[in-house]
């Protein structure tokens, strides 16, 4: 009966461990479903889209090639850009706020304002690439960049 006794504590230590080991698991799996499903309170989500190629003659729309962005985002505040005058746009671009997009997938905290996006090694500026954030909203923006590479 001695043995029984040990063999029941045993019993009872196993299942405890077991327990603790599939609660880990899942723990583990929470945090890192939570990590990948980060929700935007104030910012954008949404996919970027690069392509390039000769604009002599020019390439209508329809038929630019693009694949998805990897690289740097910025977003630079508009009325920041709007007053640089003659200063210096790469001074201006490095403090601006940007992210890192993989994949085309796009997905920031930006506080509110109005800002201008480019991808790093493009300079267009207009309404397309023009976007306003409001505090407490995620904004849904697309994005399509297109590098010329001869004019």
């Amino acid at each position: 009966m001695h043995c029984h006794r040990i063999t029941g504590l045993y019993l009872k230590h196993w299942i405890m461990y077991k327990f603790l080991f599939v609660a880990a698991v899942l723990f583990m799996l929470q945090a890192c479903r939570d990590k990948d499903d980060v929700q935007i309170v104030t910012g954008v989500v949404g996919q970027v889209q690069y392509g390039e190629g000769d604009c002599m003659p020019v390439i209508g729309y329809s038929r630019r090639n693009y694949t998805n962005y990897n690289g740097e985002i910025y977003f630079i505040v508009k009325s920041d850009l709007d007053n640089l005058g003659n200063g210096d746009f790469n001074q201006l671009k490095d403090k601006s706020l940007h992210v890192t997009v993989k994949n085309g997938s796009l997905s920031a905290e930006i506080p509110a304002g109005i800002y201008v996006v480019m991808p790093e090694d493009i300079y267009e500026y207009g309404q397309e690439n023009t976007i306003t954030i409001n505090t407490g909203t995620a904004l849904t923006q697309d994005f399509k960049f297109f590098k010329c590479t001869s004019y």
